[in-house]
């Protein structure tokens, strides 16, 4: 939930903030989006209905770059490089089978490497699933969990991590890679190490922050590490999918006036920022103090106007697809309906119709 208090209604910040305290915990409490099952990674705006089928022949002495890049053009699947980074670490280069092969447009990488390897080679995976919204801190304890090594090898790997440099030559000189972690359900051999796993998110971050997405965040002044902080943003403040292009729309409104976004999880990642915080209330703070929301840190954007130095978490496609393509509206903020309890949020043009919203449902009876 945003309960910003905008340079207009500094007088009644006090007040608002004492609600804001009390609401802290209903407006962080998130359940983030479904996130995507056994349909490896790159499938995660494909239609799992009937696909048209696509003759293919697998030449003898075919290395699985060239492969790939010939799926790709067919439209089998939709990366190359994720085709020949999968091929290499089940280390199926060998087994590719030349012949003449039916294969489905739009098919996941696992799929159709399991279709051309040696008669459906059995590979044993091991799988590991990110929801959207969590920081690369508590996607290294799942990572553990899951079997690819251990937190601090996952924190190693991210530290030295390279981005392609379609997103590299906009993230600023010594920022991390927060926020460049695809969320999504990654089955990969077994053997594979932590690097190994950063490496084939941030490809399918690539794969799937396409031009095009870019291109529609710089035609509204954001560049891609600004479009992945603000929908960072979106992502932990959203718990109705519907309601992503329109709170977007009002950051971008913010954003235009210069104002603060005052948006409350990103006080929680300043909170987080001080490790006795995250001892004693977890990555995620649920219930703000006035000095929180006071924290003169540069995330703290209840404080300090326009984005944040970066993402504050990693954001699923969804979100990054809203700050592309947000909603155009007059509404200036919103508040979490907290009597209904279902996710949804109260939206309003002016601060006194946003007064209103927080005296009728910012607290449940």
């Amino acid at each position: 939930m945003s309960k910003s208090f905008p340079t207009p209604f500094a007088a009644a910040g006090v007040a608002i903030a004492i609600i804001a305290i009390l609401l802290a915990s209903y407006c962080v409490a998130k359940t983030p989006d479904g996130v995507f099952s056994e349909r490896i990674v790159a499938d995660a705006t494909l239609d799992a209905g009937d696909r048209e089928e696509v003759a293919f022949t697998l030449e003898e002495g075919a290395n699985a770059g060239d492969i790939g890049g010939q799926l790709e053009t067919l439209g089998i699947i939709r990366s190359a490089r994720q085709f020949e980074l999968l091929a290499g670490l089940m280390g199926v280069q060998s087994e590719l089978s030349a012949g003449d092969f039916l294969l489905k447009k739009n098919s996941s990488v696992l799929t159709v490497l399991n279709q051309l390897t040696a008669r459906g080679a059995v590979v044993e995976l091991i799988s590991v699933t990110f929801p959207e919204g969590l920081r690369y801190e508590e996607m290294a304890e799942l990572a553990e969990e899951a079997g690819f090594g251990t937190q601090q090898e996952f924190l190693d790997a991210v530290a030295n991590a390279e981005l392609p440099p379609a997103l590299a030559d906009t993230l600023p000189e010594g920022a991390d890679l927060q926020g460049y972690l695809f969320p999504a359900t990654y089955p990969m051999p077994v053997g594979s190490t932590m690097e190994d796993l950063v490496e084939y998110m941030i490809e399918t971050l690539n794969l799937n922050f396409t031009a095009e997405l870019r291109e529609a965040g710089e035609a509204r002044g954001l560049n891609p590490h600004q479009m992945l902080t603000l929908a960072s943003i979106i992502e932990r403040e959203a718990v109705v999918a519907e309601e992503r292009s329109l709170m977007a729309g009002v950051f971008y409104n913010r954003l235009a006036e210069g104002d603060r976004l005052g948006a409350d999880p990103t006080v929680q990642f300043a909170a987080a920022l001080d490790p006795a915080s995250v001892n004693e209330y977890g990555w995620w703070k649920r219930e703000l103090t006035i000095l929180d929301l006071e924290n003169p840190s540069p995330y703290n954007t209840r404080l300090l106007p326009g984005l944040p130095p970066g993402p504050i978490a990693n954001p699923g496609l969804a979100s990054i697809e809203a700050v592309a393509y947000p909603e155009e509206t007059d509404f200036y903020y919103f508040v979490a309906d907290a009597v209904a309890g279902d996710g949804r949020h109260r939206f309003a043009v002016t601060f006194a119709e946003h007064e209103q919203n927080i005296a009728q449902y910012g607290s449940a009876e």
